[in-house]
């Protein structure tokens, strides 16, 4: 079981989650125990039997849900370190759950509409000679990176705010992405128009950031300018809110940006295989991935009622 738990903490589990997980495989090993069976000959019959007590003791679907996902983890680890040679309950599935609700997602011309749409003011503009105007355009020039990182790369605002300057790998015309508790780390392609902007941001806008920033070292990527009252900007990016209501303000259909994710993996699944738009994503387990077919498949049927339909 320590075991077990290192390989939980190698994957950034939470102190807590390592705890229930413990708990949980503990009381699945003390079932198997009473029959006599050892946990690497364990089979979906003698999983379906332990759900079943489960059960009868009165536990939810949801809870049991929660169980049968924690063996799902143990099996994995033993096939990680050799103990069993496949998974039996890897598509097992508890019926009666609520799966994670999906968003609707943004056609391919949605999301280039979101950032052809972003426009950065200049010189000309009105409002130029106001004392703020200075850093409301960087602050743009900035929004416009991180829109464009988001829209090809399927980044999340958590790993957006935590990426360094050295994340940057313009010569081989790629970016690196940090993990997390919840993501794997990856590098992904970027285009060439990107490389350019990246380029543009990096070497140039990012350094009249600066002398807004409390710390003048931070290597963080993307940096705030200070808020109103504020002498310099905190150590976060704080963009989200008001960068939602712009974006929303030119389409509607923006709920937020896990929508954006959301269509952008929606879209990857038909141009890749399901283990490449996985690392692509950065998530941690194939099922993960899988929860986006079922947004493929409504998009399939809109094309299907769309050009073929019935009556």
């Amino acid at each position: 079981m320590n075991t077990f738990k290192s390989y939980l903490e190698a994957q950034d589990k939470s102190k807590s989650t390592i705890k229930h997980y413990n708990s949980y495989i503990m009381d699945f090993l003390g079932w198997l125990d009473m029959d006599n069976t050892e946990a690497e000959n364990a089979t979906a019959k003698e999983v379906l039997s332990y759900l079943n007590h489960l059960q009868n003791k009165g536990q939810e679907n949801k809870t049991r849900a929660i169980r049968l996902g924690v063996i799902n983890h143990f099996f994995e680890y033993q096939i990680h370190h050799n103990h069993r040679a496949d998974n039996p309950i890897k598509h097992l599935k508890i019926r009666g759950t609520k799966h994670k609700k999906l968003y609707t997602t943004l056609s391919k011309q949605d999301l280039e509409k979101i950032y052809t749409s972003y426009e950065i003011p200049t010189g000309k503009d009105p409002r130029a000679n106001r004392n703020w105007f200075a850093t409301y355009r960087l602050s743009k020039q900035r929004n416009k990176v991180v829109l464009s990182l988001m829209i090809n790369q399927a980044l999340t605002t958590v790993e957006v705010n935590r990426m360094e300057l050295n994340d940057l790998r313009l010569r081989e015309g790629e970016i690196y992405i940090r993990g997390g508790r919840k993501s794997n780390e990856r590098t992904l392609k970027l285009k060439s128009n990107q490389i350019m902007d990246l380029m543009e941001y990096a070497l140039q806008v990012r350094q009249l950031f600066i002398p807004y920033q409390e710390n003048q070292e931070t290597k963080r990527l993307f940096l705030s300018v200070p808020g109103a009252g504020q002498k310099k900007a905190n150590d976060s990016l704080q963009i989200w809110k008001g960068l939602t209501h712009e974006i929303k303000a030119l389409n509607p259909k923006l709920i937020n940006f896990k929508q954006v994710r959301t269509s952008v993996i929606t879209k990857w699944l038909k141009q890749y295989n399901l283990r490449e738009v996985q690392y692509m994503a950065g998530h941690r387990y194939v099922s993960s991935t899988e929860a986006y077919l079922a947004n493929q498949m409504e998009d399939l049927q809109t094309d299907i009622d769309k050009f073929h339909p019935m009556g």
